[in-house]
């Protein structure tokens, strides 16, 4: 059926199946045929680049990926959900206050460093970004400290 919004086209249901069957989740060993991993597994490509991953989930939301196998979670175990954000938090660190600055007029100093002198640019930075996945309760800590 097509979308009306967006003209794209859009399975509602199939009788009978359900999601897994007509989007199936990838487990560690499927082979990608595409791209610039091609010829390589899912569990290849994680190891030397897990971002690429994730990004193939954000660009095909059918693209479906089997984390208990990719990170080899027990089927009995009662922490998946700890599992899996301790993951995603390795894989996309957040910025801390002792974070180098990769940009601007600070690059190559620490948020700490930047705060010491101009806690201006601090504050003006936690206002205005929207980039950067920050760890709120290091910059809390800093500045209430400095208060």
């Amino acid at each position: 059926m097509p979308c009306a919004g967006c003209g794209e086209w859009v399975l509602l249901d199939v009788p009978g199946d359900n999601i897994d069957t007509i989007f199936p989740k990838r487990d560690k060993n499927f082979k990608i045929e595409f791209g610039k991993y091609k010829g390589k597994t899912i569990g290849e490509i994680y190891e030397i680049d897990p971002k690429y991953i994730y990004w193939l989930m954000e660009q095909d939301h059918y693209f479906r990926v089997d984390f208990h196998s990719l990170l080899n979670i027990p089927e009995d175990s009662s922490n998946v959900e700890s599992i899996i954000e301790e993951e995603i938090n390795r894989v996309f660190p957040k910025a801390t206050v002792d974070s180098t600055i990769t940009f601007g007029k600070y690059k190559g100093r620490t948020f700490r460093e930047i705060y010491s002198t101009d806690p201006a640019y601090i504050d003006w930075f936690l206002r205005n970004n929207n980039r950067i996945d920050i760890d709120v309760n290091s910059f809390a800590m800093m500045i209430n400290k400095n208060q």
